[in-house]
């Protein structure tokens, strides 16, 4: 599968990235496409002052091409256990036709946190600024939520970027939200290690009461983290298999590699490159942002774009330009995946001591399975025992129909709504309680389970008969909750609606 290049050619540069915003810290600027009480977000960069890339999170999802049985929480339901009483809210930033589907998802209320700071104003479900909203993501989310915890006070939120999400910790805290779900990944707002702007606002959220369910992300295939290496001095990063190239196998269409290194708070020490070529050694993207600390914006970041005319092995090259070359750093193959992956896989939050982070397990046969192979897993890049516990995916839903809802984008809602219920049969306790419970019962029943183990977590969640549950009150006692091997309301399962 190695390959060594001669005679390398050189492409023409390509533009096909996403749509790139940039955060100012400036409050209210006129003309931004959105503000909170700290920055603004504009479509181009200002003229002069700092600013940082204001990157599109990404949805946790994972297309996968088989279906699943919807297995029910009729027991809990029959009971009286719905989750009355507590607030959820979704954070996520694809909410198209919610009001659509009323007999899915119930009452539920929507908060726009870009078009206004307060996030007061409701969504607009049918019409969009940008095409990448237009899916109904945050709409699969929000179903498992209401199919699992029926009862719970439905809040559906407008998240597509940090300013935004820093609108929506601000308001779920004066707004009493007990539990805020978000499958979503942000990349690069640090060395994915608890640090940065986005693990932040996780703190923000659990120090005013807020328990973040936060995805582990889809990342365990496509992440790889080393100590960059360059033993002959020539300085190309040399892989431990001699190469100084790095195997990425992407499908046809758009490839995305991301490479960043553990300088955020010291950006400019180490000024990396990329360079990515075919099979025939043909050169088909680079990126050669300049890492510079006393630049107006500086991140310790590489973004290489380019497209794959057929699925294929493609190679990674990167270079040191200057500067300390004594740096980890982490490469991500975006929807590919890598050659000999790493552990560590974790994107922001889910690197967030204050999250409680999801991975995902099939939910058939959900009692003998092991994780996704697509889950990521930990430890964070700062060594933290990450994931905190794994939920099921493959769920049937209106969005997704019975082909299923998968990734951790569908086990992070699974878990919440579980989180729910247990705070329901315990009057008076927190999420976190629930959660700091959920976690010490989990079903750890295969070696790979098993506890804090840094890789996948305490093990799966799962709740008993809740018949013992009735006449317990103030969380205590010795009722061990788990959630059930998959749960969904038992609802037959409709066709995916055209969007």
């Amino acid at each position: 599968m190695m390959m060594l290049f001669a005679g390398l050619l050189r492409a023409a540069d390509l533009d096909i990235g996403p749509l790139d915003r940039y955060r100012v810290p400036v409050a209210d600027v006129p003309g931004a496409e959105a503000g909170s009480a700290t920055a603004s977000v504009l479509l181009e960069p200002p003229a002069e002052g700092p600013y940082t890339l204001e990157e599109l999170p990404v949805l946790d999802t994972y297309v996968a091409q088989e279906g699943i049985d919807a297995l029910a929480a009729g027991a809990w339901h029959a009971e009286g256990l719905t989750g009355a009483g507590v607030k959820v809210a979704v954070f996520d930033y694809q909410w198209y036709g919610a009001e659509l589907i009323p007999e899915e998802l119930g009452e539920f209320q929507t908060h726009d946190c870009q078009s206004h700071r307060s996030c007061l104003l409701p969504i607009d479900t049918l019409r969009s600024r940008y095409s990448f909203e237009e899916g109904s993501h945050g709409v699969a989310c929000s179903e498992v939520i209401r199919d699992i915890a029926p009862g719970v006070e439905l809040h559906l939120v407008r998240v597509n970027g940090s300013v935004t999400l820093e609108n929506a910790a601000r308001w779920a805290g004066e707004e009493g939200i007990d539990i805020a779900s978000m499958s979503l990944s942000f990349f690069n707002n640090s060395f994915n290690d608890g640090t940065g702007l986005i693990n932040d606002l996780a703190a923000q959220l659990a120090e005013n009461g807020v328990l973040l369910v936060a995805s582990a992300g889809n990342y365990a295939k496509e992440h790889r983290m080393e100590q960059f290496s360059d033993p002959d001095g020539d300085g190309d990063m040399d892989f431990p298999w001699g190469s100084s190239y790095l195997p990425m196998y992407f499908s046809e269409g758009p490839i995305s590699v991301t490479v960043s290194w553990e300088q955020f708070r010291s950006c400019g020490r180490t000024d990396l490159d990329l360079y990515l070529y075919r099979q025939d050694g043909m050169l088909i993207g680079k990126a050669e942002a300049l890492q510079d600390g006393s630049a107006q914006f500086c991140a310790p970041v590489e973004r290489l774009s380019a497209v794959a005319e057929e699925g294929d092995w493609y190679y990674l090259q990167i270079v040191r330009r200057s500067g300390d070359p004594v740096v980890r750093i982490a490469s991500y193959a975006r929807e590919g995946s890598v050659y000999q992956p790493t552990p560590g896989g974790l994107a922001d939050p889910a690197s967030s001591l204050s999250a409680f982070t999801v991975g995902a397990v099939r939910a058939v046969d959900y009692l003998a399975n092991g994780p996704e192979s697509f889950s990521s897993t930990g430890p964070t890049h700062d060594g933290l025992a990450k994931p905190d516990i794994a939920g099921p995916d493959g769920l049937s839903s209106y969005t997704y129909g019975p082909v299923g809802f998968y990734g951790t984008s569908a086990s992070t809602p699974a878990t919440a709504a579980a989180l729910a219920l247990w705070m329901e049969a315990h009057p008076g306790s927190t999420a976190r309680e629930a959660a700091d419970a959920m976690q010490a019962a989990a079903l750890s029943d295969r070696s790979v389970w098993q506890a804090q183990s840094g890789e996948f977590g305490a093990g799966k969640a799962r709740l008993p008969d809740p018949t013992p549950m009735r006449g317990v009150c103030g969380g205590g006692g010795g009722a061990l909750l788990l959630l059930p091997a998959g749960f969904l309301s038992g609802r037959r399962p409709r066709r995916t609606r055209p969007v």
